[in-house]
């Protein structure tokens, strides 16, 4: 059983068992691996449904700590969501305070009472009967409810880790609630690492770790209906991403994206031109270039990212002539041992012509400026083979495509 079906497995009873109020869950896992769509897709929804059903009935709130500059502006919003998710009285309302927030100079709102001064906020709001509604927001949260808190660490600076762990606590102890925290697992640098390392040892009491299978991490992104389309394409489409071996919900939805534009205005694809969309996408999303090349006179392939490279020659002369004769004997895993190899061998100097100290330094600069192409070339060029069996206008035209976003 895989990780991800494990974690479906476990966190709902874990959440709804009464056992485990008071109790600080942590979900971690690789940036864009899709917790977030895996709490919002499979565990809130059931979640919610069951929580309120119960005979007291129980709130499911999901709250993201990005944009937050305060914690009153957090309390705001929880206290607010756990109310809406019950009664759920404005959808507009809900989804836009999920859009930009509920801050304190629109609602100034206390967690044991709050005030309402909704001037400038919308004459159309009608004010809340103040006591009555916090008194349930808290009810649907005390003993039971169910708090996730998405992006930690992507918090303000304005809001200190003590602080911030210090009302997780008050959350789940004071209310009894459980709290979810979901976040990346290589989250603070620095002093802020190590305040975060003590603090989540004393706060936390359940950690989890969430790494789904590439297949599994697909297939959730791709049952959207708006991928309909692109069914008998899926299949394609999933092959090419696993090649790159990339985890990533975000880059998953820009690959499905752009092979439904291009089928949308072709009207056509195939398993060539797939492979193409998906490793340019992947490649230009992570890297910010895309392959493209023109042929020379003698049929060879000039690639345009050489060509930038022509004021360097020990880079340009590596890439083009020195780079191909290492894969001539299918040395595939070369590109994880090009940097160390590639630096040596520019910095090599040439007996008829001595390079000066202030050349090296700038070639230098440039090499350490650029190891990401160096890589990405080597790895997409002549490991995976992006262009091969695709024509080269065909080739260009989706490069262009995905460089400069327009299809006609």
């Amino acid at each position: 059983m895989t990780n991800k079906k494990k974690l479906q497995q476990y966190l709902p009873p874990f959440l709804l068992d009464e056992v485990n109020n008071g109790k600080t869950i942590m979900l971690s896992g690789a940036w864009g691996a899709g917790k977030t769509h895996f709490w919002q897709n499979e565990i809130e929804p059931d979640l919610l449904e069951k929580l309120k059903d119960k005979e007291d009935k129980k709130a499911c709130v999901y709250v993201s700590l990005y944009g937050k500059e305060d914690i009153e502006t957090l309390k705001n919003e929880i206290l607010f969501k756990a109310y809406e998710s019950i009664h759920d009285e404005n959808k507009v309302k809900k989804r836009a305070i999920s859009a930009f927030g509920i801050g304190s100079k629109a609602l100034s709102l206390s967690f044991f009472g709050f005030k309402l001064d909704l001037k400038g906020f919308s004459e159309k709001v009608e004010a809340y009967d103040e006591e009555k509604k916090t008194e349930e927001a808290k009810s649907f949260l005390m003993d039971g409810g169910v708090i996730c808190l998405d992006d930690f660490e992507r918090k303000s600076k304005k809001i200190d880790l003590n602080d911030l762990f210090g009302f997780i606590s008050q959350l789940s102890i004071d209310m009894n609630c459980k709290v979810v925290i979901i976040l990346n697992d290589d989250v603070f640098n620095g002093k802020e690492a190590e305040v975060f390392r003590n603090l989540k040892e004393k706060t936390v009491n359940k950690f989890l770790f969430f790494k789904p299978t590439i297949e599994e991490l697909f297939e959730s992104i791709a049952k959207d209906k708006k991928y309909n389309d692109l069914v008998d394409y899926k299949t394609d489409i999933l092959k090419a991403i696993k090649e790159t071996e990339e985890l990533n919900a975000r880059i998953y939805i820009q690959v499905l994206d752009n092979c439904l534009e291009w089928l949308k205005v072709k009207e056509s694809l195939d398993e060539k031109i797939v492979r193409v969309l998906v490793l340019s996408t992947i490649n230009f999303i992570k890297n910010h270039i895309v392959f493209d090349y023109t042929i020379d006179k003698n049929g060879n392939k000039d690639y345009k990212v050489v060509e930038s490279f022509f004021d360097f020659y020990e880079i340009a002369n590596y890439l083009k002539n020195i780079l191909p004769q290492h894969y001539s004997n299918d040395n595939c895993d070369l590109h994880k041992e090009l940097l160390p190899l590639m630096h040596s061998s520019i910095n090599k100097r040439d007996n008829e012509k001595q390079k000066t100290e202030e050349y090296s330094k700038k070639l230098n600069e440039v090499f350490n400026n650029n190891k990401n192409i160096f890589k990405a070339y080597s790895f997409y060029i002549y490991v995976l083979k992006i262009d091969e069996d695709v024509l080269e206008e065909m080739y260009n035209e989706i490069n262009n495509f995905i460089k400069f976003g327009i299809l006609i």
